[in-house]
């Protein structure tokens, strides 16, 4: 392991900002009160030094409108006045960044492009205590986000409440054995590092992605604003779930995993080309399916029409969904106990399998 640098003086870095025109606020973060050695493990993947620190042709790229069919901005927190983004969370004392980024990634995508407000939490602790480790990763030298797609595309990933999350290195024991029925698969992604064009198109496609960048030690101490690196030294390699972008602030939009005491309340956005953002590892998930009931689900519409297959509901939290069983008379029985929900306003369970609903529980 390389030898954990000296501590960032926080006077060299107001004064640093201060000459750089003050792009960035820096403050008092949880962050900034650990130890460095502490800070570093929170970081999970090697640094890149040979990545530049900033990018002009990167920059260039970014800014660039020719051949973009991408908006000039777009946030996940407010599409059309809708938020589709899940919490902020905190990996705690554990290089697993990656699989914080991923299933961030995997939540956002799953409730963005079906257009839905289901809750949906996902298990950091079954990617990287169960996948992560079955390929011999751990707290202390992390993962990548391709190899945890790659897992969450061919295993999938429990919900949270299976495998709640705790920091430290551990086994798969905690898993509950159900979890094939309650949870999440990644349908395909793709490696796009260095592509600033595609990297927006999947962001308002599909509402985000994972992204990794050299964390200089000014970042530590990051409030708000658009950081570009001051000063300070390459402290390791990070990986975080980006939610937007905007052309006009010259930045992406990210989603940390260091709490929310850490940052604008757990995000940051950071200028185009900078610290290897588009160039590190940068991967995009094309669709996330999930296995798993949806409980007191208020039934707002129905549609159907001559065809025995074609038939559709609305879930209060989930939108439309289209009943399948696979047997005809079973989705007309399905529609018929539904109707009567909607009719007496009683909450229904829906069992949801890539993208259709299975089973139904009324009351």
């Amino acid at each position: 392991m390389p030898e954990t640098p000296e501590a960032l003086n926080l006077d060299i870095l107001r004064d640093a900002l201060s000459d750089a025109g003050g792009p960035w606020e820096s403050g008092t973060t949880t962050m900034s009160l650990m130890e460095e050695h502490e800070r570093t493990i929170r970081l999970g993947v090697p640094a890149r030094p040979e990545l530049p620190a900033h990018d002009t042709a990167l920059l260039t790229a970014a800014t660039a409108v020719d051949d973009v069919t991408a908006p000039s901005s777009f946030d996940l927190r407010n599409v059309g006045g809708v938020n589709y983004d899940t919490a902020v969370k905190d990996q705690g004392g554990c290089g697993s960044c990656v699989a914080f980024g991923t299933a961030a990634t995997m939540e956002n995508v799953y409730r963005f492009t079906h257009r839905t407000q289901t809750p949906l939490d996902l298990s950091e602790a079954h990617l990287f205590y169960c996948h992560a480790r079955a390929e011999g990763r751990n707290c202390g030298n992390g993962w990548w986000p391709d190899r945890a797609l790659t897992a969450a595309r061919d295993k999938g990933v429990a919900f949270d409440d299976y495998f709640p999350y705790t920091a430290g290195d551990q086994d798969c024991s905690r898993l509950n054995a159900d979890w094939p029925n309650r949870n999440a698969k990644v349908t395909s992604f793709e490696t796009i590092s260095g592509n600033v064009a595609k990297m927006k198109e999947s962001i308002s496609t599909y509402g985000a992605i994972t992204a990794c960048f050299n964390v200089f030690q000014d970042f530590f101490s990051y409030r708000t604003g658009v950081y570009r690196h001051v000063t300070g030294n390459l402290a390791g390699g990070h990986c975080v779930c980006l939610i937007g972008y905007d052309d006009a602030a010259g930045c992406w939009i990210a989603r940390n995993s260091w709490g929310t005491g850490w940052g604008d309340s757990g995000y940051f956005r950071i200028a185009y080309g900078e610290c290897g953002i588009e160039t590190f590892q940068t991967c995009a998930a094309y669709g996330v399916n999930i296995r798993a009931w949806l409980p007191d689900q208020q039934i707002l519409g129905l549609w159907s029409n001559e065809y025995d297959a074609n038939i559709w509901a609305y879930g209060s939290t989930r939108g439309w969904i289209k009943l399948d069983s696979t047997v005809a008379v079973t989705s007309q029985t399905m529609l018929s106990e539904l109707a009567a929900a909607k009719a007496l306003n009683r909450p229904v369970g829906l069992f949801e399998d890539t993208d259709s609903i299975k089973q139904i529980y009324a009351w």
